[in-house]
This record gives structure tokens, C-alpha cells and sequence, in this order.
């Protein structure tokens, strides 16, 4: 009898020794970015190889306000961008996918489709992620600042326009993920604003983006 006690006692000791370091693991990888400093954050930031978010960006203008919710992904390696747009109603199914040579532009609501091969380079939005990361790391002068709950990076466009010469990016200090982008004309008023509803860093492959051929469309959108 002691001995089937004994061994029922050591069978509950491994249990719950493999339960304590399986649940360590968990706490010691979710406080990863927790305890990184605001410029190891930074620096995993601009060093972002894909992300995959879902939008809402808002546009103000001088008569009225824009709001669109998008789907947008990004790979850095042959720069591979796809943006879907999915609010408001009137433009849901319509979306761009650039695979680092030629641009395909979609209406699947009309199942209409447009292909541009050997299209120039597609970061000129000015209003994506990647668009921001660039402009940050060309700009000398730009800088970083904290609050209890944020990281706050800024940058000055290098040829800034009229109404897009300011950026903004603010990053959650805890978990290490943006969290909005303002972008400000050249009195520094807000005049687009991005809210990431969700974003997933670094966990997108090429196949998760592509899934269209080098071929000849010739439908109009």
C-alpha cells in the first residue's frame, strides 16, 4: 500500500513540475516585449519584415470626413503589398496587390480585374505602415518620446508636402504593437488618422499574399 502511495505521490509531483514550467514558459514568452526598453521596441518596429492589419483610416478634409476600414499586408522582402478595401459598402471588394514587379487592382463585386506588369515602385501612399518605417529612418532628426502607456515615434517627411509633411506612430509599451499612425499637414494638423484594429508582425509568408499569376487582364475596373 505505501508503495502504490509512493508512486501515486511521485506521479503527481512530475504532473505538476510539467504543469509549473509549461506555464513559465507561457508567462516568460507573453513578457517578452514587456520587458524590452522603449529603444529595443523601437528598434523591432523598424525592423518589421511583414505585418498583416486591419484599418480604420480616417480622412479629413476641409468640406468633409472619409472613413474606410481596410485590410492591408506587407512582406519586405521583394516588397509585396496588398490592401483590400472593406468600409464603406460602395467600395467593399475592391483591392490592390503589388508582388514587387506588377500591380493587379480588383473589383469582385463586378468581377472586374485590371494588371499593370512592371509597375514603378508602390510605396507612394504615404499612409501605410511600411511608408511610415521609411520616412523615419530617412529623417535625421527624427525622434522618440514616452508616456506611461506608449512609445511615441515622430518624423518630418524629407520632401513633406502641403498635407502630408507630418508622422506620427504610437506603439503600446507593453505588448510592443502599434497602435495609431497620424499623419499632419505642414501646420500640423491631423489630416489622415489610422487606428489598428489588429495587427499581426512578422508571421506572413509570399504564398499568404500572392495567389495570382503574371498574366494579361485586360478587364476595366
Amino acid at each position: 500500500m505505501k508503495k502504490i502511495i509512493t508512486i501515486i505521490t511521485i506521479i503527481i509531483i512530475i504532473i505538476l513540475l510539467f504543469f509549473i514550467k509549461f506555464n513559465y514558459k507561457k508567462i516568460k514568452m507573453g513578457n517578452n516585449i514587456s520587458n524590452k526598453s522603449a529603444d529595443e521596441i523601437k528598434e523591432y518596429i523598424l525592423d518589421i519584415n511583414s505585418y498583416e492589419a486591419n484599418e480604420t483610416i480616417t480622412v479629413e478634409s476641409n468640406k468633409n470626413t472619409n472613413i474606410y476600414v481596410v485590410n492591408e499586408q506587407y512582406i519586405k522582402d521583394n516588397n509585396i503589398f496588398k490592401r483590400q478595401i472593406l468600409e464603406p459598402d460602395n467600395l467593399n471588394g475592391i483591392s490592390f496587390m503589388y508582388d514587387g514587379t506588377n500591380l493587379k487592382i480588383e473589383n469582385s463585386k463586378l468581377n472586374l480585374t485590371k494588371f499593370y506588369e512592371n509597375y514603378p515602385y508602390i510605396g507612394e501612399s504615404e499612409i501605410t505602415l511600411i511608408d511610415f518605417i521609411n520616412d523615419y529612418i530617412e529623417d535625421e532628426e527624427s525622434n522618440m518620446s514616452k508616456s506611461d502607456e506608449q512609445i511615441i515615434l515622430e518624423t518630418k517627411l524629407k520632401n513633406g508636402k502641403k498635407y502630408i509633411a507630418y508622422k506620427k506612430l504610437y506603439i503600446n509599451k507593453s505588448t510592443g504593437i502599434p497602435v495609431k499612425l497620424e499623419i499632419k499637414d505642414i501646420t500640423q494638423k491631423t489630416v489622415i488618422y489610422i487606428l489598428y484594429n489588429e495587427i499581426k508582425i512578422n508571421n506572413l509568408q509570399k504564398e499568404d499574399i500572392l495567389a495570382f499569376k503574371v498574366k494579361e487582364l485586360t478587364n476595366d475596373i
